[in-house]
């Protein structure tokens, strides 16, 4: 447990009130850094590069039930993976890229980054997000959420536009805490802000709020491990499912909730609708067992398709599904049984996993037309070490492949690319391996199918230290 910073005469905040919600952004002195995922969510660091090709045809859209019958197609098999670049920091954590988050946002570490194509922007969603100068220190803080977005045209036709063209949701530069410590800082980012269900407390879903830890400063700001886990567009909303910890002295993700960002914009603010809460696994009534606490949501046809694992890294990953008319209300999930391939009911404890690996966390599922596949994508810790691994299936209920390892720390070629020497992450280096790796993989909506057949899949990947998110793109053969 890292100690908190008891001085807190000094602690200042804004709040700039949008139509009844708040930006907010407290600062805090104290920068010091602090092992993030590493000690919760990241507590295995257990022990290839190449060309995306020429852009030919991607394609994206809502999934069809099923495939017209690609059973002839050979499985999929990895021909390279490669770094486009670094989104917030580049060779330490105080060393800015190109989309200079640093000064544009007050940015200067965050996790995850889940992508979501709604109308002509690409909205991603990020994990818990530290400031540069006055707001939210990495170390002393508990760390709200951010929103970054991008053109959607611009990235489907060139992901690496993201390099240079990734900018944060925030503030007025007259309300900006970290301008006036630094005037080279243009305006704050703004932390996601929450609103409960009629009837029911924000404390019912956010246990650990940002600010000063234990202290319950803005409680309807989710903090630590309280994040995003799946998000997907429909009918002009944003819905984003986010997870639930015990408290913020043990931090573990034990519930999980739907909640709606109702009018999404890039220049607006983060303010979001709870919904429900979809599942919890707090005691053994949770309505779908605590099977489905990080989500990974699919739209396919008039359903509502939802990836669920459980315990976190001590789970397989279960399958439920609801229809898209039932989704502002509770319940009506049904949940898939991979032995049977029957759908049962939400609760029914005989229905198998559709995959059995007990290991994952966060995932990713994605229906990609131009490669006519079924992807799931996911950071699991096996006989291999820790590994980001992806699968296919011709339908969304499976019988989803085998697992083929696009990154791994058993990997010698990987660990020489990536890994960083004596503390300096230049050019490609990502991590500094003996004591950090990479979690939190996701997918961007479009897969890239090249002039020579092969196909290459663009994916978020964070890194706990330094605490940084990473572009990068798989291709396959």
């Amino acid at each position: 447990m890292l100690r908190l910073n008891v001085m807190r005469t000094a602690l200042a905040c804004v709040v700039t009130m949008t139509i009844g919600h708040g930006l907010v952004a407290c600062s805090d002195d104290d920068q010091q850094m602090r092992t993030r995922r590493g000690s919760a969510r990241e507590r295995s660091s257990a022990n290839g590069d190449g060309g995306a090709g020429t852009l030919e045809e991607e394609s994206t859209g809502t999934a069809p039930d099923t495939l017209p019958d690609p059973s002839s197609q050979p499985m999929p098999k990895l021909r390279s993976l490669a770094e486009r670049c670094k989104l917030i920091s580049d060779r330490n954590l105080d060393d800015p890229t190109a989309n200079d988050t640093h000064f544009r946002a007050n940015l200067r570490g965050t996790d995850l980054g889940i992508p979501v194509a709604h109308a002509n922007d690409l909205y991603f969603f990020f994990g818990d997000t530290a400031g540069v100068r006055g707001i939210w220190a990495l170390g002393p803080e508990s760390l709200p959420d951010a929103v970054g977005v991008a053109s959607y045209s611009a990235v489907k036709s060139d992901p690496s536009t993201l390099c240079s063209n990734l900018r944060f949701l925030g503030g007025s530069p007259e309300s900006s805490v970290g301008r006036a410590q630094d005037s080279r800082i243009a305006r704050d980012f703004a932390g996601a802000w929450m609103t409960p269900p009629e009837g029911h407390s924000i404390g019912e879903y956010i246990r650990n709020p940002s600010g000063p830890r234990g202290k319950g400063a803005w409680p309807n700001m989710p903090g630590d491990f309280e994040v995003p886990s799946g998000a997907f567009s429909h009918q002009g909303s944003i819905y984003v499912f986010y997870t639930t910890v015990e408290s913020p002295s043990v931090v573990e993700m034990k519930g999980a909730y739907l909640a709606r960002w109702t009018s999404p914009s890039a220049t607006g603010l983060p303010a979001y609708e709870i919904l429900y809460s979809v599942d919890q696994r707090f005691d053994d009534s949770g309505p779908l067992r605590g099977d489905f606490i990080n989500i990974a949501p699919l739209v396919v046809d008039d359903y509502l398709y939802v990836y669920g694992s459980g315990k976190y890294r001590q789970s397989s990953v279960h399958l439920a599904r609801k229809p898209l008319s039932a989704l502002a209300t509770p319940g009506g999930f049904e949940r898939f049984d991979a032995d049977t391939m029957t759908w049962r009911a939400a609760n029914d404890a005989s229905a198998k996993p559709i995959v059995a690996s007990p290991t994952v966390g966060e995932l990713s599922v994605r229906y990609f037309p131009a490669v006519n596949r079924f992807v799931m994508m996911n950071q699991e810790i096996n006989g291999s070490g820790n590994q980001v691994v992806v699968r296919f299936a011709k339908s969304p209920e499976g019988p989803w492949s085998a697992p083929t390892a696009i990154a791994s720390f058993s990997d010698p070629a990987f660990l020489a690319t990536y890994c960083c020497v004596n503390g300096v992450c230049s050019g490609k280096r990502l991590f500094n391996c003996d004591r950090a790796g990479f979690y939190g993989t996701y997918m961007l909506p479009d897969a890239t199918k090249n002039a020579d057949g092969s196909f290459t899949i663009d994916f978020t990947m964070s890194t706990w230290d330094p605490y940084n998110v990473a572009l990068m793109s798989a291709t396959f053969e």
